[in-house]
C-alpha cells in the first residue's frame, strides 16, 4: 500500500473517530426540555454538557439538571420533575371551598359562602405555574331593606335603611296599644324578612276593656273606667260568698280581662248561721213561756 493511501486511509479513520465520539441531542425525561440554548443543536461534542429544565406547571423535585456527552453517551438523566402545588386557596372570611382533585397544576377549587352571604366574581379558580388565576371571588352579607313603620308604634332597634343577614328589627307599640303579629323581624339569607311583614304584618291597636261583671262581687282597689291595656283591677266577693278564680284581673292584648273573670260563690255559712239564729230565737222563746 502506498503512502499516499495510507494516509488517505488514516484520513479517512480519524474522520470516523472524530464523528463516533459526537453525541446526538439528548432525550431529555418526563415532563421536561432542554433549556433553550440546546434547543436548536442536533450533535455535541464530546465532554460538553446541557441543561434541562422543568415543562411550565412542574417543578425540580430531585436530581441534577446537567447531563454530559462522554465519548458518544450522554451520562444518565437524574433529574425528576413534579406537577407544581399552589397549596390551599388564600382563606377569606366566609368562604368554603372544595378541591374536587388536589391543588396540583391544572387541578380546579370550587368556591361558595356560608348561609347568608352571596359569591361577588368567579366560583372556579384553576392551578397555573404563577399559583391560582384570575382574582378570588368575596363574600358579600345578605342584606334586607328598610321595613315599613307602623301607626302608633315605632322601631325599637336603630332605624336603617337595610340590614344585614340575621339582624333583628324590634317593634313596640305606643301607650294603651297591643301589638298584634310577630314583634321581631329577622333578615333572612334569601335577603326578606322572616316572617314575611306581608304574610303577618305588626299592627297595633287600641286595647281597652269593659267593666269586669261579677255576681255577688265587689270592686277593692286598682284602675278606673276606662280600662287601658294593662290596667290592672283587683275584687273581692260579697259575704257569705267565696271567690273561684283570681282576684286580680288585668287588661290584656285583646281588650279581655286575664286570666278570666272570676265567680263568687255561695260559701253556705248564710244558710247555716239564719238556722242557728231561727233555734235561738225559739229556745228564748220556750224558755219565757215556762
Amino acid at each position: 500500500m502506498s503512502i499516499s493511501a495510507l494516509c488517505l486511509l488514516s484520513s479517512f479513520g480519524f474522520g470516523i473517530l472524530a464523528q463516533a465520539q459526537q453525541c446526538p441531542k439528548p432525550p431529555g425525561g418526563q415532563n421536561m426540555n432542554l433549556e433553550n440554548e440546546y434547543i436548536s443543536k442536533d450533535t455535541f461534542e464530546d465532554g460538553s454538557t446541557v441543561s434541562f429544565a422543568c415543562n411550565v406547571g412542574y417543578t425540580s423535585a430531585k436530581g441534577s439538571r446537567i447531563i454530559k456527552c462522554n465519548k458518544g453517551t450522554w451520562s444518565p438523566v437524574t433529574l425528576t420533575c413534579k406537577r407544581k402545588n399552589c397549596g390551599p386557596v388564600e382563606d377569606k372570611p366566609n368562604m368554603i371551598v372544595e378541591y374536587p382533585d388536589e391543588t396540583l397544576f391544572g387541578d380546579k377549587a370550587l368556591i361558595s359562602c356560608k348561609t347568608g352571604y352571596n359569591l361577588v366574581g368567579n366560583r372556579e379558580v384553576k392551578c397555573e405555574a404563577s399559583g391560582w388565576t384570575g382574582r378570588l371571588p368575596e363574600c358579600e352579607v345578605i342584606r334586607c331593606l328598610q321595613t315599613v313603620d307602623i301607626a302608633n308604634g315605632k322601631v325599637e332597634s336603630p332605624q336603617k335603611e337595610e340590614y344585614e343577614y340575621r339582624e333583628v328589627v324590634q317593634y313596640s307599640c305606643d301607650n294603651d296599644y297591643a301589638l298584634i303579629g310577630s314583634s321581631s323581624l329577622t333578615c333572612g339569607e334569601n335577603g326578606e324578612f322572616e316572617p314575611p311583614p306581608s304574610s303577618s304584618p305588626p299592627s297595633c291597636v287600641l286595647v281597652q276593656c269593659q267593666e269586669p261583671q261579677i255576681t255577688n262581687g265587689e270592686y277593692l282597689e286598682g284602675a278606673r273606667p276606662p280600662y287601658k291595656y294593662k290596667s290592672t283591677v283587683t275584687y273581692k266577693c260579697k259575704q257569705g260568698y267565696k271567690m273561684k278564680g283570681s282576684q286580680r284581673l288585668t287588661c290584656n292584648e285583646k281588650s279581655e280581662w286575664s286570666p278570666g273573670i272570676p265567680q263568687c260563690i255561695s260559701s253556705g255559712n248564710t244558710l247555716v248561721g239564719g238556722l242557728i239564729a231561727g233555734l235561738v230565737s225559739i229556745t228564748v222563746l220556750l224558755l219565757q213561756n215556762y
